[in-house]
């Protein structure tokens, strides 16, 4: 086989092993209180932000966002935000913003029990469930 078509095929796999690295979401796994532990608009955490962030999915289709802040000179201690969510075809949809009609897809490209990275828009989450 020459090198050109071995490179080839070579590319042609990673293109298929990167879009596989989508795994299907359920309802009953999201259930439950996860831990943001950071965010990174990078797929492997670097030059990630940690973040003391809680969403808590409930069984009614509410997503409870708490968010903590530890800098004493911060104007609120806490933002809490009750948004709408639900689980179609293996990824979370999500209200962007609580009060406004859009939504944004995520999709989990990494699960492993109780950690999961969810990528939504352009900033992946980093998670583990308490």
């Amino acid at each position: 086989m020459s090198y050109r078509k071995l490179a080839a095929l070579a590319l042609l796999t990673l293109s298929f092993g990167a879009g596989a690295a989508e795994q299907p979401l359920t309802q009953a796994e999201l259930l439950g209180t996860w831990q943001i532990d950071k965010e990174s608009l990078n797929a492997d955490g670097s030059g990630a932000r940690g973040l003391n962030t809680t969403w808590t999915f409930k069984n009614d289709g509410t997503l409870e966002g708490i968010t903590q802040d530890s800098d004493s000179h911060a104007r609120i201690d806490q933002l809490k935000a009750i948004l709408n969510y639900s689980v179609e075809n293996g990824k979370l949809n999500k209200q962007a913003a609580p009060g406004r009609s859009k939504m944004e897809t995520c999709i989990a490209v990494e699960k492993d029990g109780a950690k999961m990275v969810l990528k939504c828009q352009s900033i992946y989450f980093f998670m583990t469930k308490k």
